[in-house]
C-alpha cells in the first residue's frame, strides 16, 4: 500500500527560487518513488505578485498566512480520514507557523506520522534575522526537534550549532536541493550555445545576494568601487528579481544608488526573470559574494550551473565546499580584490558544486521513501550517497520491467 508524503511546500513565488523548488524540483524528487508513494502538496493562500513589504527572505505576514492555511488544509485531511499511520509530512521550511495544532490532533487522533524538514538557519545562527528572536524562538525549534525523523542542512557547520544548540534528530547535510537539468532548461539550448562558442562571456563581475545585514552589502560596495576604479573594461552588476532594489539595512540602498551615480560601469539591474537571471550568471566571469550567514548559497550553486566562477569569503560553510583559492579573507578589501583579479586571470567552472547540490535533493527523497535514518553528508560522502541513488534507479527500473 502506498504511503503519502503530504509536502508542506514555501510559498510559490515566481519572483524567488521557491517557485522551481515547491513547483518543479521537489515534485520531480518523488518521481521516482511513484511506485510506493503518493506525493501531495498541501496548498496555501498566497498572492503570487506578492513583493516582501517586511522581511529579509519572505514576506512577515505573508508566511505566517501561508503557513497556516497549508496547517488549516491538512487538519481537514485529518477529519476526512486521509491521514494515515505510516504517513510522511515534509516541511521544506522548519519555520512553518500552525504545526502544534497538528500534532494536537494527530495526538488524539492516534495517528503516527514521521516527519522531516530542511533548516535553512534559524536562531542558531547569530547572522541570521531570527537570532534576536531565540529567547523565544529556541523553544518552539527544539520542541520540534522531538517531532521530527530527520533534518535537511545545508553544511556541516550549521548541523555542528544545531547539535550544540540540543537538536537530536539525526541530521543530514544534503546542500540546498537544486534540480539541475531543471534549472538549466530555463535557458533553452543552453548547453548546445555553450558546446559552440555561441554564448561569450564578457567582463562583467555579478552579486546576487540579497541587500540585508548579514550578506554585508556595504564591503560589495567597497570592493565594487575600487575594483571598477582600477579595471575600466569591466561591469559590476547587482541583480534583484523585484521591482526594486530594497534591504531592511538602512542606508544600503541609497549607498547603492549613489555609487550607480558616480560609477556609470556599476550597474543596478532590477525585475530580472529567471531567464534574464540565468542569461547574467551565463555571461557574466565571476559571481562575487560577501555574505557572513550563508550555509550554502543559492548564488554559488546557480552560478556554477551556468559556469560563472566564484570568489566568495573563507568563512562560515564556504570552505566546505568551494577551493581555496576562490576564498578572500572576510573583512579584508585588499584580499578580496587581490582574490577576484587572480580569478580572473585563470577562470575555471566548478560544476561539482551544483551536481553535489542537485545529488543531495535525491538523498532528501531517498532518505524519505527509505526511512534512511543513517546520518550522511554529501560533500565528505559523495561516492556513497551516489551509490544509494544509482542502486535505487537501477531497482525501479527493474521492477518497471517485470
Amino acid at each position: 500500500m502506498k504511503r503519502n508524503v503530504f509536502y508542506f511546500g514555501l510559498e510559490p513565488l515566481k519572483a524567488r527560487y521557491t517557485y522551481q523548488l515547491c513547483e518543479e524540483w521537489m515534485p520531480k524528487t518523488f518521481e521516482v518513488y511513484k511506485d510506493r508513494l503518493n506525493f501531495i502538496p498541501i496548498p496555501g493562500e498566497f498572492d503570487p505578485d506578492q513583493e516582501i513589504k517586511v522581511g529579509a527572505v519572505l514576506d512577515a505576514i505573508g508566511r505566517g498566512k501561508y503557513s497556516l492555511t497549508q496547517c488549516q488544509n491538512f487538519l481537514k485531511m485529518i477529519y476526512d480520514g486521509t491521514v494515515k499511520d505510516g504517513d510522511i509530512i515534509f516541511l521544506q521550511d522548519y519555520w512553518t507557523p500552525g504545526l502544534d495544532a497538528i500534532w494536537y490532533a494527530l495526538d488524539l487522533y492516534n495517528i503516527k506520522v514521521k516527519v522531516y524538514g530542511m533548516l535553512h538557519a534559524q536562531s542558531v545562527d547569530e547572522y541570521d534575522f531570527t537570532y534576536p528572536m531565540a529567547y523565544w524562538m529556541r523553544h518552539y525549534e527544539l520542541g520540534l526537534d522531538q517531532r521530527m525523523s530527520g533534518i535537511f542542512v545545508g553544511s556541516t557547520i550549521h548541523k555542528e550549532q544545531l547539535r550544540a544548540a540540543g537538536f537530536k534528530a539525526p541530521i543530514h547535510v544534503v546542500s540546498l536541493p537544486i534540480h539541475k537539468q531543471a534549472t538549466l532548461d530555463v535557458l533553452p539550448n543552453y548547453a548546445d550555445a555553450m558546446a559552440h562558442g555561441l554564448l561569450k562571456k564578457k567582463n562583467v563581475i555579478v552579486y546576487s545576494s540579497r541587500f540585508d545585514k548579514e550578506k554585508n552589502p556595504f564591503f560589495m560596495l567597497e570592493v565594487a568601487e575600487k575594483f571598477l576604479q582600477a579595471y575600466p573594461d569591466y561591469e559590476w552588476h547587482v541583480t534583484t528579481s523585484g521591482k526594486e532594489f530594497r534591504s531592511m539595512l538602512p542606508g544600503v540602498i541609497d549607498a547603492m544608488n549613489g555609487l550607480a551615480n558616480r560609477q556609470p560601469r556599476f550597474k543596478m539591474l532590477k525585475g530580472l526573470t529567471k531567464q534574464e537571471y540565468y542569461l547574467e550568471l551565463a555571461t557574466c566571469k565571476v559571481q562575487f559574494n560577501t555574505s557572513l550567514q550563508d550555509y550554502v548559497s543559492w548564488t554559488v550553486i546557480e552560478s556554477t550551473a551556468f559556469g560563472a566562477d566564484i570568489v566568495f569569503p573563507n568563512f562560515r560553510s564556504f570552505p566546505e565546499f568551494i577551493d581555496s583559492s576562490r576564498l578572500y579573507k572576510p573583512f579584508d578589501v585588499n584580499d578580496a580584490l587581490k582574490t577576484l583579479v587572480t580569478v580572473l586571470t585563470n577562470t575555471k567552472t566548478h560544476y561539482d558544486i551544483v551536481d553535489r547540490s542537485d545529488l543531495g535533493r535525491q538523498m532528501e527523497g531517498y532518505i524519505i521513501a527509505n526511512d534512511f535514518d543513517k546520518e550522511i553528508c554529501i560533500w565528505y560522502e559523495t561516492e556513497y550517497c551516489k551509490a544509494l541513488i544509482s542502486a535505487e534507479i537501477k531497482n525501479n527500473q527493474l521492477e518497471l520491467e517485470l
